[in-house]
């Protein structure tokens, strides 16, 4: 299984209607947890996946807030709470809680309700490999996608849709494919040692080194005072909010600079 991660433009209105399914979600994830807890304290009985799954679609028809998710979407929310519930049991996570609506970010199409199409090659010179592509999830709209990178669409096992805290939205194809590639039989015709630290980035055996750019150190004193500008506000109020998501994309560029500079360093080596 490999995961392909690519960036989603839409309009205002579809990234409305996004937040709206994000939180009628969240909230059939709480009833389904207060369900199981009402079962349990009544029979001593815990549901299985598949009652769980039923629950939900029951409670997708008869709750109308709940019939804007897809149906599939609302089986895979019964499958979040039991996997949730299953660590719990083995010992590998916490006790299953109360979702807040600002933290469930994420919807998940397992086989159906979304379709790839007008897929063609944008750019010039080197970024023609770019693809540019309209996405349709099912009862949210369209989304235009810029395709870096090629997978194989009669793969793809489930496609996840993320809202980030920032604001900005993300697709996540899931293809069923090996992870690992052909590798080739020749040996390296040069070979490097490679030291990380914290004042230099790197050295290498050869002498060279690379310099730390430290991007939280520059970012820290614009986060020290968006994180002092979010504590004065009231907790979820419309001020909160917006202060939380300038804070959030500000901690998001740190993220990209130090994922840039990653990969650009193993390109260089």
């Amino acid at each position: 299984m490999r995961a392909y991660r690519f960036r989603a433009y839409s309009s205002k209105t579809t990234a409305r209607v996004l937040e709206t399914q994000l939180e009628a979600a969240c909230k059939l994830y709480n009833t389904l947890l207060h369900a199981e807890q009402e079962e349990y304290e009544e029979n001593k009985h815990t549901m299985n996946k598949t009652e769980l799954r039923q629950l939900a679609l029951d409670l997708r028809k008869r709750n109308p807030e709940f019939q804007v998710l897809y149906s599939q979407v609302a089986q895979q929310v019964a499958d979040r709470f039991y996997e949730a519930r299953q660590r719990f049991l083995e010992g590998l996570a916490n006790k299953p809680r109360v979702k807040k609506p600002h933290r469930y970010l994420s919807l998940v199409y397992p086989q159906s309700g979304w379709r790839l199409s007008d897929v063609r090659e944008v750019g010039l010179g080197k970024n023609k490999k770019k693809r540019r592509a309209r996405l349709y999830l099912g009862k949210i709209g369209f989304f235009t996608l810029i395709l870096h990178r090629v997978f194989q669409e009669n793969q793809v096992s489930r496609v996840c849709v993320k809202l980030e805290p920032s604001g900005r939205i993300y697709v996540v194809f899931l293809v069923e494919e090996s992870e690992v590639g052909e590798r080739s039989s020749e040996e390296p015709k040069r070979a490097v040692g490679v030291d990380l630290g914290v004042t230099r980035l790197a050295t290498l055996s050869d002498g060279r080194f690379l310099e730390n750019p430290r991007p939280l150190e520059r970012s820290l004193e614009r986060i020290r005072v968006l994180q002092r500008t979010l504590s004065r506000k009231k907790f979820l109020s419309g001020n909160w909010l917006k202060a939380k998501r300038r804070l959030a994309k500000e901690h998001e560029q740190v993220g990209d600079f130090r994922r840039d500079l990653f990969f650009k360093i193993g390109v260089l080596l």
